[in-house]
């Protein structure tokens, strides 16, 4: 059975094809009752659908099926069509995967896309926590009073001005989320081969390394180190015509691992100033500025990665 599906958040359009024949189509709700009630028993079929934001919540409501994700750029270039329905679009799958012109998109398993969830619940939970120290530092200004960093004994005397109380045990309870996370990846870190490697490198520490290595998934889906580059975001648009060529911004890429990619940087370059990641940043700063110097070095990081996974070896301080 193969079973095509365009997407929506609250409805899908669903076409269930066997042996070549449409078998039923329609819409129905996209929650896990409504796809089991229109699949009608079957339990293991081939399911076709395209990336978006919700992938991953349809990869969960869709367990036991062989789940394809096409890549919905290429579907699009391949596909045009000036009448665009959800129905054309379910058939449009359809036709492309048995024809197997369809444009994959990889799709990390469940254990995968749990890491990738806690090491993200992580960053938000830090950027909530910055938030509520930036609006305590904000009040103690306006209250005119003098406040250093933030230890025990500074919070608990914010208890005594009017609305620090609030903000108080708002970070409190923040700081405990955020260890109880840590120790959460710590454990992860010891039964995750790649995060293992990645954490023998100056400047990546075990949130960085469990980051990364659920970001990258399996090595092996990446043909050579520039295309992990291009997944990431860290090489520039490349536009050609003739003997010209020009370089424009960099490619917007996996957001969340060129952040992580660009600290990390930052931290080697401050504890391996000998390295030849921080040689190459101290070039191309003095040419082009610390912004550039920072990606095209993050960009080497990632390089040095892609062959430590491959080769299944740890930093070597030489290199």
């Amino acid at each position: 059975m193969d079973i095509g599906i365009d997407l929506g958040k609250r409805k899908s359009y669903v076409v269930m094809e066997e042996g070549g024949e449409v078998v039923k189509e329609g819409y129905t709700e996209t929650s896990k009752e409504g796809f089991e009630e229109f699949f009608g028993g079957v339990v293991h079929a081939n399911v076709i659908v395209e990336a978006s934001s919700s992938t991953n919540r349809v990869a969960a409501l869709l367990e036991g099926h062989n789940l394809t994700v096409a890549n919905p750029m290429k579907v699009k270039v391949i596909a045009q069509s000036v009448k665009k329905t959800d129905k054309i679009d379910a058939h449009t799958l359809l036709d492309l995967y048995k024809k197997d012109y369809l444009p994959e998109s990889w799709l990390p398993d469940r254990k995968t896309r749990d890491l990738r969830d806690l090491c993200r619940n992580r960053d938000f939970l830090v950027r909530q926590r910055t938030a509520v120290k930036n609006r305590i530092r904000y009040l103690m200004y306006i209250e005119g009073v003098e406040f250093g960093g933030f230890n025990r004994h500074t919070v608990s005397e914010l208890k005594k001005y009017p609305m620090m109380d609030t903000l108080a045990c708002q970070l409190a309870s923040l700081n405990r989320q955020i260890r109880e996370t840590d120790r959460q990846i710590s454990s992860e870190v010891a039964h995750d081969p790649y995060a293992q490697i990645l954490h023998t490198v100056p400047g990546i520490g075990e949130y960085s390394a469990l980051a990364i290595s659920s970001e990258i998934g399996e090595i092996s889906r990446f043909e050579n180190a520039p295309a992990l580059s291009a997944y990431a975001g860290l090489v520039p648009r490349i536009r050609q015509s003739g003997n010209r060529e020009w370089k424009g911004r960099i490619i917007k890429g996996n957001t969340y691992l060129k952040t992580i990619l660009v600290e990390c940087v930052q931290v080697h370059i401050r504890l391996c100033p000998c390295s030849f990641i921080a040689s190459a940043y101290r070039r191309i700063r003095m040419k082009r500025g610390h912004n550039k110097a920072k990606i095209a070095a993050a960009r080497r990081l990632l390089e040095l990665i892609y062959y430590m996974l491959k080769r299944n070896e740890g930093y070597r301080t030489n290199d």
